[in-house]
C-alpha cells in the first residue's frame, strides 16, 4: 500500500492550523491522541503532556522488536493562527507565522504510516509525541522512558534533506553566572561602588564565543542587571553555555568561560557565583549499529542514498541516549524553520513517509 500524498498533506494542514506554542499542546495532543487510537494504538498521556503510544506488531512482523517514533507536538513563536498556503508543491504560512513543519511535517508522516501499515505486515512500533522540545526539551526530560518496550528509536525532527540521518550531535552545558558587586551614587560617591556590569564586560571581551572549532560553539545568550542609570550596579546575571560533539572540548571551553567570569569578578573586588548543569549528553550512534543499517535500507528502498550527517543542535534523540534508547534523527526536509519564510514541500513530505512505513515493514 503506498503513501497517499492528498491525505498526508491534508493532515499536516490540519496539523499546521491548530496552534500549539510551547506550553500550549492540549488541543493538538487530544487530536493525536484520537489519532492514534483510530490506527490501533493504545494511547495514554503522561503528567507532562506527551503522547505515548504502542500498538502491537502483525502477522509475519509481529516478533519483531519494537521501534520507537518520536517527533514534538510544540513550535516556536509567532506560531499563533498559522494560515498554510500551499503553491506549486510548496507549503508555507501566509508570512506572518511560523508554518510549523518544524515537527508537525514529522507528526504527520509517523501518523500516515501507521495508517498506510494498519492493514499490511507490520513491526511493533511504540511512539513518543513530546510537548516542549523548543524550551529545552521539558517534555522528553519528564518522560517515563520506562513505559517503553523498544531500544532503539527514530525521531523525526531534523531539517536536513530527506534521506540523511543524523547520528552525531552535541552535549551541551548551561552556565549561570550571578556577579555581586557594591552599589553606590554613579555621580556623587562612583569610586565607593563596584560595577557588577563592568566586571562582566571585562570576562565578556576575553571570551571565545560562537565558532570555536567544528565541534563546539559557546554562547551568552541573556545578560539582566542594574536598577537604574544613576545608581553602580551591584549585581548582575548572565546565561550562556556551550555544545561539543567532544567532552573534552565542551570541558575545556566551559572551563574557559567560568575562568574568566571568577578572575575579572575578582580583579575588581566583586564575586562571581557560577554554576554549570548539563542540559544533555551527545548523540555517537556508529555506522555499523543495527539501527543506521536498517534506516539505510528502508531509505535505499525508497530510491535515495542515505547519508550519515552530524548536527550541532540538541533534540529529544539526545534525551532517549542519556536514557538508554539508541536514537538518531531522521532528516524530513522543512527549510528556515523557526522563521516566517519556513516552508515544507509536499514531495518531501510524502518521501519521509515512505521511508517510515519502509521501516515499519521491512
Amino acid at each position: 500500500m503506498k503513501v497517499d500524498e492528498s491525505r498526508v498533506l491534508a493532515q499536516f494542514l490540519d496539523l499546521v492550523r491548530i496552534d500549539s506554542p510551547s506550553g500550549h499542546e492540549a488541543t493538538i495532543a487530544q487530536l493525536l491522541v484520537a489519532e492514534l487510537r483510530v490506527l490501533g494504538c493504545q494511547v495514554h498521556q503522561d503528567a507532562a503532556g506527551n503522547v505515548l503510544a504502542r500498538r502491537a506488531g502483525s502477522r509475519a512482523l509481529q516478533g519483531r522488536v519494537p521501534i520507537m517514533l518520536s517527533g514534538h507536538m510544540d513550535t516556536v513563536q509567532p506560531g499563533v493562527g498559522v494560515q498554510p498556503v500551499v503553491e506549486a508543491g510548496i507549503v508555507r504560512s501566509s508570512g506572518t507565522t511560523v508554518l510549523g513543519a518544524d515537527d508537525k511535517a514529522g507528526l504527520a508522516a509517523v501518523l500516515e504510516a501507521l495508517r498506510v501499515t494498519q492493514e499490511i505486515d507490520c513491526r511493533p512500533v511504540e511512539v513518543a509525541f513530546t510537548v516542549a522540545e523548543e524550551t529545552g526539551l521539558t517534555g522528553s526530560k519528564g518522560l517515563d522512558t520506562s513505559w517503553f518496550k523498544a531500544r532503539q528509536a527514530v525521531v523525526l525532527d531534523s531539517n536536513n534533506v530527506v534521506g540523511a540521518i543524523v547520528n552525531q550531535a552535541p552535549a551541551a552545558d548551561k552556565l549561570r553566572a550571578v556577579i555581586h558587586g557594591k552599589a553606590a551614587h554613579a555621580g556623587v560617591s562612583p569610586e565607593l561602588g563596584i560595577s557588577a556590569i563592568h566586571a562582566a564586560a571585562k570576562a565578556l571581551a576575553q571570551m571565545k564565543l560562537g565558532r570555536i572549532d567544528a565541534e563546539t560553539t559557546a554562547t551568552v545568550g541573556t545578560i539582566n542587571g542594574g536598577v537604574a542609570d544613576n545608581v553602580i550596579p551591584d549585581r548582575v546575571e548572565l546565561v550562556g553555555g556551550a555544545r561539543s560533539r567532544s567532552e573534552a572540548k565542551l570541558n575545556a571551553q566551559i572551563d574557559h568561560m567560568k575562568t574568566l567570569l571568577e578572575q575579572a569578578a575578582a580583579e575588581m573586588g566583586a564575586r562571581a557565583d557560577v554554576t554549570v548543569e548539563r542540559s544533555y549528553g551527545a548523540i555517537d550512534v556508529p555506522p555499523a549499529a543495527s539501527l543506521i543499517r536498517e534506516l539505510e535500507r528502508a531509505i535505499r528502498r525508497c530510491g535515495l542514498e542515505p547519508r550519515l550527517m552530524p548536527t550541532g543542535g540538541g533534540s529529544d534523540a539526545n534525551i532517549f541516549n542519556d536514557r538508554g534508547i539508541e536514537a538518531v534523527n531522521l532528516g524530513v526536509g522543512y527549510k528556515d524553520m523557526h522563521s516566517t519564510a519556513e516552508s515544507m514541500a509536499v514531495a518531501d513530505l510524502v518521501k519521509v513517509t515512505e521511508i517510515v512505513v519502509a521501516l515499519l515493514t521491512e
